[in-house]
């Protein structure tokens, strides 16, 4: 079972266990505690959401990698890799599907400069 996974598992059944805390709180009329359990609840199934992600991006990384070995040329990923999709193309991951070539590199910065005058 891989890391995402088990954490994946882990928000999901500390999810279940804080949903049923807040439906208990509720029936007892405590309604502080039933906020913040609810808090908890919306808090880990966000995490669970976000390893389940990362969990379908590694598979898709992975399926990319293997047929990259196997001699095809299977196009980018969209994004090309997690790291550039909160960089604005500027940073890539080690994992990137891209080209990122010097020329393209130099291509860019070049178009950059003509748009600034």
């Amino acid at each position: 079972m891989t890391t995402h996974r088990r954490y994946q598992y882990a928000a999901t059944a500390g999810a279940i266990l804080l949903a049923a805390a807040c439906a208990g709180s509720l029936a007892h009329r405590a309604y502080p505690p039933a906020v913040l359990f609810g808090l908890g609840v919306l808090i880990l199934t966000e995490a669970a959401l976000r390893e389940h992600s990362r969990l379908k991006r590694r598979r898709l990384e992975d399926d990319w990698a293997r047929r990259r070995a196997l001699g095809e040329n299977p196009p980018p990923l969209t994004p090309c890799c997690l790291l550039n999709s909160h960089s604005t193309d500027d940073i890539h991951d080690r994992n990137c599907t891209s080209d990122h070539t010097l020329t393209r590199f130099l291509d860019r910065i070049e178009q950059q400069g003509r748009e600034e005058k």
